[in-house]
């Protein structure tokens, strides 16, 4: 096999470590070895970077040539080997190589119509995959979707998602809590599944409650969308805006709220007005991934109103409470639980 390299020898220097790295991830690119978001963030890179989409497309365009030489039956080992061999001097190497490519290349590529010039595009894109991001215990994220829609993920919460939207309609699936700013695409609903319902829109603002094993509970700020009990016969509703909606036993429940502090999560702050102590926990266990026994029936009914920051952690929240009501509390650190008496 010829000795084929250097056109790695990218000229940015003053960022040698990216370059590396870039370097890394084209050579697994050829090799067949980058997930599928490696791919994505690699096809972005091209995108961006005119150098590295040149070096891209010349080292597509040599690798489909080393495949019809004799001296090597592995075509992707190969390519990996010219790959690491990004030292030689590339001058040297295509006047060289020129004239025995050109007789290749007349003869093979023209053969089977694969002729292309170096400056090619980018390949196509890759096919649809679902993706998923996830939160850890008192921690949010905020994201883009494909289509622009936006997402602010809450805590212990995970969505499901294609990495683009073909087909009638853009469907997510959440298990956990987020806020949405879906944008407008009145030809292809935006579709949010949870366990128990689905909730359709169009293009609008509103927040998702839909912890395993708890009520989902839909409140919508702004627009409008429609809630579907799939495979229920019970009508499509719709909500207007500062409605929330669940599903309960006797069907369908609506509620309205005055103030979306509910939703103050996405700044870093929990809020509760007038709550009883018990659903305090209750959701507190679910953001902060602890378990939480109380053991005082008169305390769980007891209601609270604070704002307490994301970021002061869980015991300091309860330390706070303690101040107002004055109960007890111990932590068991094997079991992860905390028990109020």
């Amino acid at each position: 096999m010829l000795p084929l390299g250097g056109f790695l020898n990218f000229k940015r220097s003053n960022n040698r470590k990216g370059n590396n790295a870039m370097e890394e991830m084209l050579q697994r690119y050829f090799a067949g070895e980058l997930t599928p978001s490696e791919r994505e963030e690699l096809l972005d890179a091209l995108e961006k970077d005119d150098l590295l989409r040149k070096e891209f497309c010349k080292m597509q365009n040599l690798k489909a040539i080393t495949a019809l030489f004799p001296a090597s039956d592995d075509t992707e080992r190969s390519t990996s080997r010219l790959l690491l061999w990004r030292k030689s001097n590339i001058r040297v190497f295509y006047r060289h190589f020129a004239g025995y490519a050109a007789a290749v290349l007349v003869a093979g590529f023209a053969m089977w119509g694969l002729l292309q010039p170096l400056t090619r595009n980018i390949p196509e894109e890759p096919a649809t995959y679902m993706m998923e991001v996830s939160t850890s215990s008192h921690r949010n994220k905020t994201f883009k979707l494909s289509d622009g829609t936006v997402v602010c993920l809450n805590a212990s919460s995970v969505l499901r998602y294609p990495n683009k939207f073909t087909g009638e309609e853009r469907r997510v699936m959440l298990t956990g809590e987020a806020f949405f700013e879906v944008a407008q695409n009145e030809a292809m609903p935006f579709i949010v599944a949870t366990e128990q319902y689905d909730i359709r829109v169009l293009g609008t603002k509103f927040n998702v409650f839909a912890y395993k094993d708890h009520d989902v509970v839909t409140s919508l700020v702004e627009g409008s969308l429609e809630v579907v009990k799939p495979a229920a016969e019970f009508p499509t509703v719709r909500l207007r805006p500062y409605e929330s909606i669940t599903w309960g036993e006797e069907g369908w429940q609506r509620s309205t709220f005055s103030e979306p502090d509910f939703i103050m999560w996405r700044k870093g702050i929990y809020a509760f007005d007038n709550t009883p102590f018990k659903d305090i926990v209750d959701k507190l266990q679910l953001y902060y991934a602890t378990n939480i026994v109380i053991t005082n029936d008169e305390l769980a009914k007891y209601r609270f109103s604070a704002k307490f920051r994301q970021d002061d952690g869980l015991e300091s929240i309860l330390k706070t409470m303690k101040k107002i009501y004055g109960f007890q509390m111990d932590k068991n650190r094997q079991t992860n639980t905390i028990i109020i008496e």
